[in-house]
């Protein structure tokens, strides 16, 4: 009987986990690319803190931009840095009249991770869009030109795709699975019309929704995943519709961390944020995590369904290999895909441990 049982919720779970890899494949074959001649007033807002050696790419960046100096502005925020961050952002600040630099003393307690920093910032912005990077990320010319372009009439945000700059040896694309693995569950969900996940990096939104929606204030219970939270307060709040730009140009790259230790805290930091969502994607995260259990442990615990087992799992490789194969292509990470087979085979026991370890809240900031 119990065997009949772990073998009906091993096919229930199957069959729910190829469906949504189906769904995620739809989602990402709606992706558009898009084109206009729209020119909104924008602020870009960056939070830093330490930065000092870090920031210098993403200010250069920021030199390039392709759009009228008269239609954006640059806010920093230095956010109780303990190094040069300040000195350096001022020394570009005095090159150009619409960059503005805010410094903060100390860190918010009540505000935690980035809130206070990007509050402020956001509160001194003048633009109607809002658009958010990372002090190690580097911008491309046609960011804001094109980015714009997917605001039409009811889109209140714009969530947009951040690979890594340079990634190199096992380590570093298994960095780079993993940061296309994200860009497939923000892209795909959004374009279903259920938007659950963002990334900081590569974001924009409307600052009269942003004011609607309560802003960083709204999110001061929540330690991590201020661009998380801010995506599931807009869709909660009903402010409008979240589309995704999957245009290469928009492309924001980020600088990898530089340390084994940096590496694991962040990735656990971004797997705490899981059980903080809203209950749905709580409820579908927990179901997800419960098929790769028995995707890894069935043959374990019973040794009898393991034809039942590779049956299953041929078809859940196949279909997970036509999902990662178009976002491969969408993403421009065609590089990844000789190892896909190794990485599907690897992934789901990641899920697993830094799940764990996420929801333990096991991880620092930075100092």
């Amino acid at each position: 009987m119990q065997i009949q049982i772990l073998k009906d919720l091993f096919l229930l779970f199957s069959v729910f986990y190829i469906a949504v890899i189906l769904l995620i494949l739809w989602g990402l074959r709606r992706l558009r690319i898009k084109t206009g001649d729209k020119k909104p007033t924008i602020s870009i807002v960056i939070a830093a803190r330490n930065e000092a050696r870090r920031i210098t790419p993403t200010l250069e960046s920021l030199t390039r931009l392709d759009y009228p100096e008269d239609r954006f502005e640059i806010i920093l925020v230095d956010d109780a840095s303990k190094d040069n961050t300040a000195e350096t952002i001022q020394g570009y600040v005095e090159k150009f009249p619409n960059w503005k630099l805010i410094r903060l003393k100390d860190k918010n307690t009540e505000l935690r991770g980035k809130k206070k920093a990007l509050l402020e910032a956001v509160r001194a912005a003048t633009g109607e869009l809002i658009f958010t990077t990372d002090a190690d990320c580097v911008v491309p010319p046609g960011w804001l030109r094109t980015m714009s372009c997917y605001f039409e009439d009811g889109v209140q945000m714009v969530l947009g795709n951040s690979p890594l700059k340079t990634a190199k040896g096992f380590w570093g694309t298994f960095l780079n699975f993993d940061n296309l693995f994200s860009a497939i569950t923000t892209a795909a969900p959004a374009k279903l019309g259920f938007p659950h996940t963002s990334i900081g990096r590569n974001l924009a939104y409307r600052k009269a929704a942003y004011e609607k929606a309560g802003g960083y204030a709204a999110l001061k219970k929540f330690r991590s995943g201020d661009d998380v939270h801010l995506t599931e307060q807009f869709r909660r709040t009903g402010q409008g519709k979240i589309d995704y730009c999957a245009h290469p140009g928009t492309f924001v790259y980020a600088l990898p961390p530089e340390t084994g230790q940096e590496i694991l805290y962040q990735q656990i930091r971004k797997n705490s944020k899981t059980l903080k969502k809203s209950l749905p994607t709580v409820f579908f995260s927990v179901l997800v995590f419960a098929a790769y259990l028995l995707f890894i442990f069935l043959p374990l615990l019973q040794p009898s369904a393991l034809i039942l087992w590779l049956i299953v799992m041929a078809l859940k490789m196949g279909v997970e290999f036509w999902a990662l194969t178009q976002a491969a292509f969408t993403f421009r990470r065609k590089e990844l895909i000789p190892w896909f087979p190794l990485m599907q085979i690897l992934y789901p026991a990641y899920v697993i441990v830094f799940s764990i370890l996420g929801a333990l809240q096991l991880y620092k900031w930075k100092p």
